[in-house]
C-alpha cells in the first residue's frame, strides 16, 4: 500500500490501521508507510494535540514527537476496543487526537509528579539533622565570617 503526501481520508487511515494489525501476522511495514502516516499526523492531529496540551497544562510539545506517539498508539490499540472504534466511528481522525492527548497528558502528568517528589525529597534531605541526608559540602553557602554556616564546632576536649 503506497500512501502519498495528500490529505488522507478517513478510510485510507482505516487501511493504515488494518495494515499495523497485519504485522501481527508476520507483514512489514515499509519506512515509507510509516513516514506518510507520521506527515498525516503532523498536518491532521498534531496542531489540535499541541492546542489543548498548551491549553490545559501550559506545556509546549513537538510536533514529530506527537506523530510518533499517535503512531505507537495505533500500534498499541491493534486489538483492543479502541481499534474497533477507530473503525467505525465517523471521525477516526478526531478519535486518535484524542487517544493521543490523553496519552500526552497521562505523560506530563507522572513526569510532573516525578519532578515534583524530587523537589520535595530535597526539601526533606536540606531539613534532615542525619548527615547522610545533609547536602554536600559544595552545595553549602558560604556565611559573613568567611564559614560554612552549617558546620559545627567540635569539642577539641572530647
Amino acid at each position: 500500500m503506497t500512501m502519498n503526501d495528500s490529505s488522507w481520508s478517513d478510510r485510507a487511515l482505516r487501511d493504515f490501521i488494518t495494515r499495523i494489525r497485519d504485522l501481527d501476522f508476520g507483514m512489514h511495514l515499509g519506512e515509507d508507510e510509516r513516514d506518510g502516516f507520521i506527515r498525516q499526523a503532523e498536518v491532521r492531529l498534531v496542531p489540535e494535540v499541541r492546542r489543548r496540551v498548551l491549553a490545559e497544562i501550559g506545556a509546549t510539545i513537538d510536533a514529530h514527537g506527537v506523530a510518533s506517539v499517535a503512531f505507537e498508539t495505533l500500534e498499541q490499540e491493534t486489538w483492543g476496543k479502541r481499534h474497533t472504534w477507530l473503525m467505525v466511528t465517523t471521525d477516526p481522525w478526531a478519535f486518535l487526537t484524542d487517544l493521543v492527548t490523553d496519552e500526552v497528558r497521562g505523560a506530563y502528568k507522572a513526569s510532573a509528579r516525578s519532578r515534583a517528589d524530587a523537589k520535595r525529597l530535597k526539601g526533606i534531605a536540606e531539613a534532615s539533622p542525619r548527615a547522610e541526608l545533609m547536602p554536600t559540602p559544595e552545595a553549602v553557602e558560604v556565611g559573613e565570617t568567611g564559614e560554612r554556616d552549617d558546620v559545627e564546632e567540635e569539642d577539641p576536649v572530647a
